[in-house]
């Protein structure tokens, strides 16, 4: 098998992950689940939903609250899946913001909280532990998500119906064009 292919048949569970975070972002208050963690990631202000059925075939959700939006849960509700996404991970006072591939699970354009070191052997080791600290928070993440999968997917996946259906009927409430 080709690797592109492995990659694309592996691609779901980068979109669970994706879904999962995102979820916990809104409902958890971005914590990962795990004893001691004190740190938050929250999906920010740019989400790409894809789909490869329909009319429309990707969703680009951008500035704003798109994670909060009601075109992301109608989005999810036809069965469009995050693809990419800007995370923003908060830990003490430092804080990450990065997209995340949900096909490659990569991470990119990552902003790594600011160095305190003066000279630049300084700022170099800092920024690599930064980059290595803000990593391992998202690993932790997704070690945990793992753990939920393979320990419970019928209830993940309930999980996430759920808060799909949730948030399609609580944004159904606004209605911009009708004024009090």
């Amino acid at each position: 098998m080709k690797p592109l292919e492995l990659v694309e048949q592996g691609r779901f569970l980068g979109e669970e992950f994706l879904l999962w975070l995102w979820m916990r972002g809104l409902t958890d208050g971005g914590t990962s689940g795990i004893d001691g963690d004190l740190s938050a990631c929250f999906v920010d202000d740019a989400v790409m939903l894809v789909s490869e059925r329909g009319d429309v075939k990707e969703l680009s959700l951008r500035k704003g609250n798109p994670a909060e939006s009601r075109e992301a849960f109608e989005a999810l509700s036809r069965g469009m899946r995050p693809s990419k996404a800007k995370a923003r991970l908060l830990s003490g006072d430092m804080e990450w913001t990065f997209l995340l591939n949900a096909a490659s699970l990569d991470t990119s354009a990552m902003k790594l909280p600011p160095t305190q070191a003066k000279d630049s052997a300084g700022r170099v080791a800092d920024r690599l532990f930064l980059l290595e600290e803000g990593l391992s928070h998202l690993e932790r993440r997704f070690t945990q998500f793992l753990e939920l999968r393979t320990g419970d997917p019928a209830g993940l996946e309930t999980d996430l119906k759920n808060w799909v259906r949730q948030g399609l009927s609580s944004n159904l409430d606004e209605v911009p064009w009708e004024s009090d």
